[in-house]
């Protein structure tokens, strides 16, 4: 869902992104999503789904599940969990708790966002 602020600073939602930030592969400078390289002013929350996009795409392999089976597990749609390995948009916190519960592995780069920022004192 997409959250923007309004002229009175009330959040508007939208379906698919995170306030004014564009869908997470849209910042793709080569290579193909979720391993691609993003550019430079790409938003933090971008490299994140990108790290959640490679760690699920990684559990599901491990178990042998496709979308639909991973989909039967979590009760997600499939297409949400093609969306979410796509890049096509963030997942919310109900989503990401779905697919860790249903792969019994975490895929939210729980302080992973450090590594990104030069100079912090676990980076």
């Amino acid at each position: 869902m997409t959250v923007r602020e309004t002229d009175v600073g009330a959040a508007e939602v939208e379906e698919g992104l995170v306030r004014n930030d564009q869908a997470p592969n849209t910042y793709i400078v080569s290579g193909e999503w979720p391993h691609a390289e993003l550019s430079p002013d790409a938003p933090i929350g971008a490299h994140a789904e990108q790290e959640i996009a490679r760690r699920l795409k990684a559990a599901m392999e491990a178990r042998g599940l496709t979308h639909r089976s991973l989909g039967e597990r979590s009760g997600l749609g499939w297409r949400t969990i093609g969306r979410v390995l796509l890049g096509d948009v963030y997942p919310d916190v109900a989503t990401l708790a779905r697919l860790e519960e249903a792969l019994d592995t975490e895929i939210y780069p729980t302080r992973w966002h450090r590594q990104l920022q030069p100079g912090s004192p676990e980076g």
